[in-house]
């Protein structure tokens, strides 16, 4: 649970403010989350839309790779009791 929620929730809990109090910080909390998402997501698709495509591909490419590769160096010793699937 996240420390503002926790605050206010703790709040409540002292008496300190009314259950609508609590339900208004909250719904507030949450509004202004969801708007800072929606606005790092604008953020991000006007950036890759200022990329162009033969830029971006190298980089997606290069990222699979060596995740890929990550993550099988990873597993490497589960699979090998499995007979070496990766």
């Amino acid at each position: 649970m996240n420390a503002d929620r926790r605050m206010i929730l703790g709040l409540l809990a002292m008496g300190r403010i009314t259950p609508a109090e609590a339900e208004r910080l909250l719904a507030a909390w949450n509004d202004s989350r969801e708007t800072a998402w929606i606005l790092a997501a604008g953020f991000a698709f006007a950036l890759l839309a200022q990329i162009h495509l033969h830029q971006l591909l190298p980089l997606l490419m290069h990222f699979i790779e060596t995740q890929s590769l990550a993550m099988a160096h990873l597993l490497s010793p589960f699979t090998r009791g499995l007979g070496g699937l990766l």
